[in-house]
């Protein structure tokens, strides 16, 4: 079995390109529904961050209200870093058990789409590398009309987030979505062929 991790600012076009893996054939595994199982509401998880963060961050059910606790920690650096070095371990520990279940059900590649592959150094632990990549007024325009925000919201959460150049350097394959839908997937197409290759390869 094979691992490669998938990622890019936000508005890059994530989301587009896992799905277009998934309809290729490739098991597609998101940080952010693993994030979310792990604070599931009765989980050791989500105790975890209400002893940190208050109650206050919690629903009239009990589950985790993203948004309140994103707007707790956006504007603050140490409380983010308090939430992260929480988070990571369990998001860790989950991926790897699934990673696991997978490798033993006979998955033979599985693209891991995080947006924090590099902040979180888990690109060690990959066969390769993916990072999606977007001209900014694009990204500004993609998560404007996605999310109603200002492009002075999405310029914030942009600089908040690791450069994307650097990320390139980082990066065994770089698929730029700056084109149509079409052009996107001929790009993804022709990476799903080279990951084949190299899972093959190293089998």
């Amino acid at each position: 079995m094979a691992v490669f991790g998938l990622t890019g600012g936000i508005g890059a076009g994530k989301s587009t390109v896992c799905r277009m893996l998934q309809e290729l054939g490739l098991t597609v595994v998101a940080a952010d529904e693993v994030g979310r199982q792990v604070v599931a509401p009765g989980s050791a998880g989500l105790a975890t961050i209400v002893a940190a963060f208050g109650a206050d961050i919690l629903d009239s059910t009990g589950a985790l209200e993203r948004r309140k606790l994103g707007a707790l920690v956006f504007g603050d650096a140490a409380k983010r870093r308090q939430l992260e070095d929480l988070m990571h371990p369990l998001v860790k520990q989950h991926t790897q058990a699934l990673f696991a279940a997978l490798h033993a059900a006979g998955v033979p590649i599985i693209v891991y789409e995080s947006a924090l592959l590099f902040e979180t150094e888990r690109q060690h632990e990959m066969r390769g590398t993916v990072v999606v990549t977007a001209d900014e007024a694009q990204r500004v325009a993609r998560v404007q009309q996605r999310d109603g925000v200002t492009p002075e919201q999405v310029r914030a959460r942009i600089r908040a987030q690791m450069d994307e150049e650097a990320k390139c350097r980082l990066a065994d394959y770089v698929l730029e979505n700056t084109g149509d839908e079409q052009a996107l997937r001929q790009q993804v197409e022709a990476l799903v062929v080279k990951l084949r290759q190299s899972q093959e390869t190293a089998s």
